[in-house]
């Protein structure tokens, strides 16, 4: 070629086009709700950083109907008491992490720099929780399908605990972003209290068992961290099966 000849332009790789949300309607009833939370988190999370958005009540209704479904899931696992037992205790037991971590949330919100006043988070703490309740619902049906094809207590245990960390993620960067427009300017102490969050949840699983094992017992009155609680049940089914791998056939 010579060397008069224009040279092509490097090629520059096009971004990707950015992801348009549909628009939320004018009133967010418990359906817009439903809808705005898979399809357009963002835009419900601006409505919600505006005073007065009204949609504390509908966001509970949704994760307590979500709650009571997954725990009717995990409920089938062991049968009899738990079909009853184990959504009560799954929902009650989120309801009051709720309302046991919602006074650390203003807090640590302030921290960040969020101007978010009471209502604000608390709309905005139920929209988390609803948020993880329909991530639960939508794995509910995978859940049962081990519920009915297995008798390890142990994986069932852990089965039903990975649904809910996925769940937690995506509640928790509603939180973060819901935070974020209202002011905040440091990431740090919603992180801290998200970590508050999920170990709250995770010792509630603890202090309300029996949810998943069969026990005539609604309630146990052994007090045990949940970490402890794991260590010693995960030794049980070791010794269990090297029991069973033991005795003559």
């Amino acid at each position: 070629m010579n060397a008069d000849t224009p040279q092509p332009p490097p090629y520059m790789p096009q971004p990707p086009p950015a992801r348009v949300e549909p628009p939320l309607p004018d009133k967010l009833d418990i359906r817009a709700l439903f809808e705005a939370l898979l399809r357009s988190p963002r835009g419900l999370v601006a409505r919600l950083a505006e005073p007065g958005s009204g949609a504390l009540l509908s966001f509970l209704g949704i994760a307590i109907i979500s709650m009571i479904a997954f725990g009717l899931v995990l409920g089938s696992f062991a049968m009899g008491t738990q079909l009853w037992a184990a959504p009560l205790k799954i929902t009650v037991g989120l309801l009051i992490a709720g309302i046991i971590c919602y006074p650390s949330l203003y807090i640590f919100s302030c921290l960040a720099g969020s101007r978010a006043g009471a209502g604000q988070l608390a709309s905005t703490l139920a929209g988390m929780l609803a948020l993880a309740g329909l991530l639960l619902l939508g794995f509910a049906p995978a859940v049962w399908i081990f519920t009915q094809a297995t008798d390890a207590f142990g994986f069932m245990g852990a089965l039903g605990l990975m649904p809910w960390f996925v769940a937690l993620c995506f509640g928790f960067r509603f939180l973060e972003t819901a935070v974020g427009l209202t002011g905040a300017t440091s990431r740090g102490p919603v992180f801290v209290w998200s970590c508050i969050f999920l170990m709250v949840t995770l010792q509630m699983t603890t202090s309300l068992r029996p949810i998943l094992g069969r026990d005539s017992r609604f309630l146990t009155d052994e007090k045990k961290f949940f970490v402890q609680h794991w260590i010693e049940s995960a030794d049980k089914v070791l010794e269990t099966r090297e029991s069973q791998s033991q005795s003559p056939r």
